[in-house]
């Protein structure tokens, strides 16, 4: 994922339902399970640049798998593990910060936001004899 503007305060929630939210992101470790609306949080870092945030307790607490976040998921790993709850999409965790994480910049936040509506959908092919 490229990105040619500042780094902009944005962050991405995919609910399992399908339904997606585009929010503004403030730089705070808290601000990940404010959003996700957790006690634990964990980031899965996708690329050097793009940070996922789950709940931690999502299978305990009864979340119900989350498709679509797969679905995008398979963007960056071909193998990606199963991931319940809403997820939480960011920049890049900022180490010196006491692990905040950076804001999605504008062309990432709208490249994650085509691949999820343009997800892969198996299309049935035509059948040969």
């Amino acid at each position: 994922m490229t990105s040619t503007q500042a780094a902009a305060p944005y962050a991405l929630m995919i609910q399992p339902d399908g339904w997606f939210e585009l929010a503004d992101w403030a730089s705070t470790w808290t601000a990940a399970a404010d959003s996700l609306s957790c006690q634990a949080v964990r980031p899965v870092a996708l690329t050097g640049q793009l940070t996922m945030w789950v709940d931690e307790d999502a299978v305990p607490r009864g979340l119900p798998f989350n498709r679509p976040a797969a679905k995008v998921l398979r963007v960056f790993r071909a193998e990606a593990l199963p991931y319940f709850g809403p997820v939480l999409f960011t920049g890049r965790i900022d180490t010196a910060a006491d692990r905040g994480a950076h804001g999605l910049t504008e062309d990432q936040a709208l490249e994650l936001i085509e691949q999820y509506l343009t997800r892969a959908a198996k299309i049935p092919q035509q059948r040969t004899r």
